[in-house]
């Protein structure tokens, strides 16, 4: 009698996508930079897979209806700070008292605490106009005895923002992570007139983040936009120089907590002689040796020259910058391209105004600590 066979067993079914509701959050960016900011959000929504974005860009914020992990967002680099969103449809902040409301707000800032893990906060801040009245005094108690912590009104990290909306509603922000993201992790060491990490990050991306790119850092100071090139993706190389010796160490050290050391090669260096830290090492990478100097040719250049605010001085910046634009002009390949951040702009305009070597192939200001430095991403044209 033949063996029955056993039923074929249907196929495992994959079980379906977690639908998770979108919540309110805040980006907030450095005004200049939110279409760069608006692109790395939707570059992370497509990689976790999640569906079209709303948005609502401004100059210095973005808001948006996030449908994944909010932790996720802590992942963006171009962004200053995430804040989660709630809105209220109340005529009067005094409203926000009502049970209902804050006991809303300590479930939502609950949540918040538990999403920051292991990063803890160590204290409630409320921050808005009126923040010494009565009716914020005794919201800020009640949130911070509701989360579980103290009320600090001078670094509580766990940032809380009471607005009036446009449409006359009030809204409730609190910061989702106890530092901005701005004040990157790795950061260990700081150098004076050092540029920010936000702004480092969107403008390696404004200059373009190429797997095959040499890339070289002239004037390194303690690393930021090396580091924040290294972060963004892969390159052929990244070659940092700078004549302080003490900068050196701090790039270093920043470079190691980044965990990007291995990937660089810094060195003591005289931009306005040379960019390349290992000149003539490389017999592939190397171009012709015109005067015997060093021969390496790059891709990209990334400098944040002194400013003659917190580094150099402004009369000597003159005959420093046109130098440094011919130096790298001679170690940069045809259509490779320099990024140059200054605050010299009336120097730098000058100077690129009709400049034999680089072509200006796109110009921005940006804003940075009271400062509005120009941003220029420059293209090696030919001969020059």
């Amino acid at each position: 009698m033949p063996k029955r066979r056993p039923p074929k067993r249907p196929p495992p079914q994959r079980p379906a996508a977690r639908q998770t509701a979108a919540l309110p959050f805040e980006l907030a960016v450095a005004p200049g930079l939110a279409d760069l900011a608006l692109n790395e959000l939707r570059a992370l929504a497509r990689r976790a897979r999640l569906p079209a974005l709303e948005t609502t860009p401004r100059d210095d914020a973005i808001a948006v209806a996030w449908p994944g992990d909010p932790v996720e967002l802590h992942a963006l680099r171009t962004v200053q700070s995430v804040a989660r969103v709630w809105r209220f449809d109340v005529p009067r902040p005094k409203a926000l008292l009502d049970n209902t409301a804050v006991r809303t707000l300590v479930d939502g800032l609950k949540t918040v605490v538990e999403s920051a893990r292991p990063a803890r906060f160590e204290g409630l801040r409320l921050s808005a106009a009126g923040s010494g009245s009565a009716v914020m005094r005794r919201l800020a108690e009640a949130l911070a005895a509701g989360v579980g912590l103290p009320l600090s009104d001078d670094d509580g990290d766990l940032v809380v923002r009471v607005r009036r909306g446009a449409d006359g509603a009030w809204e409730v922000l609190a910061r989702t992570t106890p530092r901005p993201l701005s004040v990157r992790a790795w950061r260990v060491c700081d150098r004076p007139g050092g540029i920010d990490a936000a702004l480092a990050a969107a403008l390696v991306r404004l200059a373009g983040v190429r797997a095959g790119d040499r890339v070289a850092n002239p004037m390194l100071g303690g690393g930021t936009l090396l580091i924040e090139r290294a972060l963004a993706g892969p390159a052929a190389c990244l070659h940092g120089v700078d004549t302080d010796p003490a900068a050196l160490v701090c790039a270093e050290r920043n470079a190691a907590a980044a965990g990007v050391a291995e990937r660089m090669v810094l060195a003591p260096g005289d931009a306005t002689l040379a960019i390349d830290p290992t000149a003539g090492v490389d017999a592939e990478a190397d171009g012709a040796a015109g005067d015997g100097g060093p021969r390496r040719r790059y891709d990209l250049v990334l400098v944040d020259p002194p400013w003659g605010d917190a580094v150099g001085d402004h009369v000597a910046n003159a005959a420093l910058y046109e130098t440094l634009l011919r130096v790298a002009a001679a170690q940069t390949v045809t259509a490779g391209h320099l990024l140059l951040v200054t605050h010299e702009v009336r120097l730098a305009e000058r100077l690129l105004g009709d400049h034999p070597a680089w072509g200006v192939r796109h110009a921005r200001r940006v804003w940075q600590g009271g400062h509005r430095p120009l941003c220029v991403v420059l293209e090696r044209l030919p001969g020059g």
